[in-house]
Parts: C-alpha cells; sequence; structure tokens
C-alpha cells in the first residue's frame, strides 16, 4: 500500500511539472473566448437623429438609445449612412438601405446594415438589421433583429424612433483580428480622404474603377478618371490652403462612410461658379459614402450643405 501511495505522489509530482506546450501532450484550447456560442438574444430602443438631409432624404444620422451587449450607446460614434432610397408615388412608402455601427461605452463597436421601409400616410417603418461582425467583443459576432418605428413628422423626417428584437452570436468571442476585407476597404476610405488632404488628384483617381461614378451634392457627377481630377484640383483651387480632417469612419465588406470637415480660406475663390474671394476662413462638415468592389471604389456620393458653405465663407447671411 506504501508503495501505490508513492508511485501516485510520483505521478503527481511528473504531471505537475509538465508544461502545457509539451508537444507530446495533445493541444488544448484553454481560451474560452474563442470559443463558438449559442445564438442569445439582443433587442433594442433606438433613437435616430438626422445630421444630413438631400432634397428631403436623410443621409446621415446618429443613433441614442440601449442595445442589449452595449448597453447605453455612445451617440457620437453610433453612426448610420444611407447607401439607396427608392420612392413608391401610389403607396407613398420609401424603401431604403442603410449601414454604420453602434458603439459601446467602452468603445467596442458592433457594424450593421439596415433595410427597412416606412409608409409615410401611416407614419409606419419596419424592416431587418443585421449585424457583421465589428470591434473588441463584437469581432466575430454575427445575427439580426427585427423592428418596427416610426417619424417625429413622416413630411420632414428629422427623427425616428425604433424597437427592435433578434438573436446574435459570438458576442465575447476571440478578438482576432477584423475581416481583412473590412480592414481593405476601412484603408481605401481613408485613403481617398488623405488625396483630398494632400490634394493628390493623382492618388485619388488610382482608388478608382475603371467603370465608377462620383456624384457630389450640387448633382455634378462624374464618370472618367480626368474630369475627376480636374474636379478635385478645382474645388481645392479656391481655398488653397484647403485640409481635410475624417471626423469618423465606418465600413463593412461593401461599403465605406467617412465623416469629414473642409478646412481653408477662401483666398481665390470660385469664379466659374460666381463665387468671389472674401478672405473668411471657414470649416464645413460633409460625409463620402461609396461602395467598393475587387478593391476598387465604384461609386462616391459626397453629402454636405451648399447655403451652410455660402454663409461660412461670407457669401450669405
Amino acid at each position: 500500500m506504501k508503495r501505490l501511495i508513492f508511485l501516485l505522489w510520483c505521478m503527481s509530482l511528473l504531471f505537475a511539472g509538465c508544461e502545457t506546450n509539451d508537444p507530446l501532450l495533445p493541444d488544448v484550447d484553454v481560451n474560452q473566448k474563442s470559443a463558438k456560442t449559442t445564438m442569445v438574444p439582443i433587442k433594442g430602443e433606438l433613437q435616430s437623429i438626422v445630421n444630413e438631409s438631400l432634397n428631403g432624404i436623410p443621409v446621415y444620422g446618429i443613433l441614442s438609445g440601449s442595445i442589449s451587449h452595449l448597453g447605453e450607446l455612445t451617440a457620437d460614434k453610433s453612426t448610420w449612412y444611407t447607401i439607396s432610397v427608392e420612392m413608391d408615388e401610389q403607396t407613398w412608402t420609401i424603401s431604403w438601405e442603410m449601414f454604420g455601427a453602434v458603439c459601446a461605452a467602452n468603445g467596442d463597436l458592433l457594424k450593421y446594415t439596415l433595410s427597412g421601409s416606412f409608409n409615410i400616410p401611416e407614419n409606419n417603418m419596419s424592416g431587418e438589421v443585421n449585424f457583421d461582425g465589428g470591434t473588441g467583443r463584437f469581432a466575430q459576432a454575427q445575427g439580426n433583429m427585427e423592428f418596427t418605428g416610426y417619424a417625429d413628422d413622416p413630411t420632414n423626417i428629422a427623427a425616428m424612433y425604433m424597437e427592435g428584437e433578434g438573436m446574435i452570436t459570438n458576442v465575447g468571442s476571440s478578438h482576432g483580428d477584423e475581416n481583412p476585407l473590412v480592414a481593405q476597404n476601412e484603408s481605401i476610405g481613408k485613403l481617398l480622404i488623405e488625396a483630398w488632404d494632400t490634394h493628390n488628384a493623382e492618388m485619388l483617381t488610382s482608388l478608382f474603377a475603371d467603370e465608377f461614378s462620383y456624384t457630389e451634392v450640387m448633382g455634378r457627377s462624374f464618370t472618367d478618371k480626368e474630369s475627376l481630377a480636374m474636379y478635385v484640383l478645382g474645388s481645392i483651387s479656391g481655398a488653397p490652403d484647403s485640409r481635410f480632417e475624417t471626423v469618423s469612419s465606418v465600413a463593412n465588406e461593401k461599403y465605406v462612410a467617412s465623416e469629414w470637415v473642409w478646412k481653408g480660406t477662401n483666398t481665390v475663390g470660385w469664379q466659374q461658379m460666381g463665387i468671389p474671394a472674401t478672405d473668411i476662413y471657414f470649416e464645413l462638415p460633409g460625409a463620402s459614402i461609396m461602395e467598393i468592389e475587387n478593391g476598387k471604389i465604384i461609386w462616391v456620393k459626397d453629402y454636405w450643405d451648399r447655403d451652410t458653405f455660402l454663409q461660412l465663407i461670407g457669401i450669405i447671411l
């Protein structure tokens, strides 16, 4: 009996001295965060505020409220951007698609794409939100949520109120790197603003596919790289000290949206547009929303307010 006890004691010492990375031992995943989790409920109550509209269509804005797994949202970092809008004039129903990210208090982002419809006479909206990754504990998150809601004023939407619930998985899973395609698209979006910031038209046009469209708020659209380069240089020429600062940026596997501020001094003016020099410094907010395919931009829509710009440079009161 004493020999048996002594043998067991020796074996315990032997195994206590072994390290878990011993190649003779089987591989064991001790990081439980990397394990797949089951689908769990997610729900939220949200308010959407419109930051910018174009011809009555909300272009981008922020979200506030709370969502389970995130808690109270950080409003200035919880953003949405409109991808497309269609209007059925027979039923007065708007169908739209948007994307963005919601931000938890600790800075973790949960990215989403939303598809929905809004009936103006009934002031009723409904749709679905698809969650697709993010940062931190949402890096591998996947799921969806159905929602319903209404607008504060259905004829002139400035705020929307929504409730939704659904299922999500992989919250809190491995904090690995983001999807490489998302990281690539984020980089392309940053390079676009960097090209504006450094007045590099050649760099900017190199980011586009052979067939593309670049549309800005004035309604002008450019479909070849030579005319786009001329537009870039012409825009900067009225304020030679122009700089572009990125405020926020969000991307998924298909779309990128960047909020920016154009800073400069109107020392030259834009004579071709009837805008004289005023020597006034300005800071104009705006946004660029784009679709990327095979590593190249296939369309961009720039949004900024012309009247705000003219006020900032002293042309109108």
